[in-house]
């Protein structure tokens, strides 16, 4: 709708007229419309598009500083979901696919920039190196055959930016390790403890009773009634004298 083909990172969104709607403006809209179902709705936003994330875009390419602010639009995007939906009657489900070979490879003091320079400076070529590193992609220097190259007076926090890299390759790999699931709503604890990744759309079919768990809900409704009558206390009746005369 809105670009021919990827839509622009956050930091290089044109957020006027003629632009493109933020991700958080796009599920606003998205909200407002399907709400009105009756029989409410399955939204799947992806940040951000339909061949890919941004996110994970920017991470093949070494780009730290762009993968970071897409993360905060993806931020602003699920706060925008909490503000318009209700955690009694909707379920907000978020994770990743996939880890990128993205790591912190430094120990900064508390307030250091995130995009800048680790505080201490390698204990191996005495050269400085960013806080945020990769394991391969293109972020590996050919131009420095005796060793890597000296950041001393290099803008890291730049947009552009390229994060050093241990291995040389045209874009970055995925990882390996685990990822996050987040869940606030209805049948939230069942995204609790580690879980197959094929596993979560089955939750979420559970939780929103389609598909072959279409019926689940009625059923789920008539047995909390029916738990609801059983457990109800009796009422107390005092005990009394069959003799007695009334």
């Amino acid at each position: 709708l809105f670009n021919y083909q990827h839509m622009a990172y956050e930091v290089d969104r044109d957020s006027g007229p003629e632009g493109e709607p933020s991700l958080s403006e796009m599920t606003k809209k998205a909200i407002e419309i399907l709400r009105k179902n009756q029989l409410g709705y399955f939204l799947m936003v992806e940040e951000l598009y339909p061949t890919g994330g941004r996110i994970d875009h920017s991470h093949h390419f070494n780009n730290a500083h762009r993968a970071l602010e897409d993360t905060l639009a993806l931020e602003d995007a699920v706060i925008t979901a909490l503000e318009m939906t209700r955690p009694d009657d909707t379920l907000l489900v978020v994770t990743s696919d996939h880890s990128h070979v993205f790591a912190f490879g430094g120990t900064p003091k508390r307030g250091n920039p995130i995009l800048g320079l680790d505080n201490k400076e390698s204990d191996v070529d005495n050269m400085p190196y960013t806080t945020l590193l990769y394991a391969n992609g293109p972020g590996y220097n050919r131009n420095f055959p005796t060793g890597r190259e000296n950041l001393s007076s290099t803008d890291t926090e730049d947009i552009n930016y390229v994060q050093q890299s241990a291995v040389p390759r045209r874009w970055d790999t995925h990882g390996g390790e685990d990822v996050p699931v987040y869940a606030h709503g209805p049948m939230a604890h069942l995204f609790r403890g580690v879980l197959e990744q094929t596993y979560i759309p089955h939750a979420m079919a559970y939780a929103a009773c389609i598909g072959h768990h279409r019926d689940d809900c009625e059923r789920r409704r008539r047995h909390a009634f029916h738990r609801q009558v059983i457990d109800c206390p009796s009422p107390h009746v005092e005990s009394f004298n069959s003799n007695v005369e009334l």
